[in-house]
């Protein structure tokens, strides 16, 4: 007994000297350019922005040009495009091979015009955010939009954008419809469901469920063609309307998602979205919402962060909320077990599901 109790008391010094040593300040040298990459961060999206708009990821996709050939087909000039491409080729956009220039499996797939998986809209829409985020001083000096209204660059951009945003939704539709029990529901509201993908995967998985997805008049014809690619066209209702003005999501629904709409709003607009969503759910229905949400200390991830900033740029009140702020607004609004759901990797986001009482 008198030899463990000896061990026992040299061990707290033990750990005590290890948790010094722990604390004492690194000293190894700082790299200064993590702040010049930071600072030049937005030389690379440039560079991604403009090949798109000259289309020299569509032109390039019947096989390898030289600089001159895209230049002329892109009718700029043979210098400014050169430079551009040697750096396209440097960001892993493109190959080169003994002067000539050709897509690989990332530009083949995503940066083709006419691919299943093109997301030009995208990029595109952040191109044309490029201005708003130079006055991004402004925007946090006077803590509101720096922009009028959102830029609408017509019914081709709409689509390319709505396309897009299905194309990446595919990947987390799989995660969602693999991670979350809809079992035994019978219909599913997609509040600004946008192209219906995660309705279509949902359906997919479980055969008894019906959907129904909201959104914009223009933004629905879009959805049409995608859901009735799939097969799905009676299984998936599209309903005309805005989540903002509608006083009412209709009712009679045991499920309602509400995905990557809550950073848009205040506070104030995301409790109406919950309220609206729990009156439209059946006692016991689910709600999911899905965000990229900040962790609970608000301490990142950076991607959420970042939304959050454009959004003070574009929305007057939205901002990045955290997985802790949204799960008390759902439970403020009366939904009951409120809870985190883990998800598959690699999905970017957070998923908390609620329920509402049953009577």
């Amino acid at each position: 007994m008198k030899k463990t109790e000896k061990v026992a008391k040299k061990t707290p010094k033990k750990t005590t000297q290890a948790s010094s040593k722990k604390a004492v300040p690194s000293t190894n040298p700082l790299d200064p350019m993590q702040v010049m990459q930071i600072a030049s961060s937005y030389w690379q999206a440039k560079v991604l922005h403009t090949a798109v708009r000259l289309d020299v990821f569509t032109l390039l996709k019947d096989g390898p040009l030289t600089a001159i050939q895209l230049a002329n087909k892109c009718k700029a000039d043979k210098r400014g495009l050169e430079i551009l491409l040697v750096a396209a080729v440097s960001l892993g956009l493109l190959n080169q091979t003994g002067g000539k220039y050709k897509n690989n499996r990332l530009s083949n797939t995503f940066l083709v015009k006419g691919s299943k998986k093109f997301q030009g809209g995208i990029v595109s829409m952040f191109d044309s955010w490029y201005d708003a985020w130079g006055n991004l001083f402004d925007a946090v000096v006077q803590g509101k939009p720096v922009v009028d209204k959102p830029h609408d660059q017509g019914a081709e951009a709409l689509r390319n954008y709505i396309y897009g945003m299905h194309y990446r939704a595919m990947g987390q539709g799989d995660l969602l419809s693999k991670d979350i029990d809809f079992s035994g529901k019978k219909h599913l509201l997609d509040v600004a469901g946008g192209p219906g993908t995660f309705d279509v995967k949902f359906c997919q998985k479980n055969k008894g469920l019906s959907a129904t997805v909201l959104d914009l008049p223009q933004t629905l014809e879009i959805t049409t063609e995608i859901v009735t690619s799939f097969g799905l066209e009676s299984r998936i209702n599209r309903k005309p309307g805005n989540y903002l003005t509608d006083s009412s999501f209709g009712k009679g629904y045991d499920a309602v998602l509400l995905s990557s709409m809550f950073n848009q709003e205040s506070p104030k607009v995301v409790g109406k979205i919950l309220k609206k969503s729990f009156n439209a759910l059946e006692p016991g229905g689910l709600v999911l919402v899905q965000d990229q949400m900040l962790n609970r200390q608000k301490t990142g991830p950076a991607l959420s962060a970042l939304i959050g900033v454009n959004q003070l740029i574009h929305t007057p009140g939205g901002a990045a909320y955290s997985e802790k702020e949204v799960s008390e607004w759902m439970s403020k609004t009366g939904f009951k077990n409120v809870r985190t759901v883990p998800l598959s990797e690699p999905s970017p986001f957070v998923v908390l599901l609620g329920e509402k009482p049953k009577k």
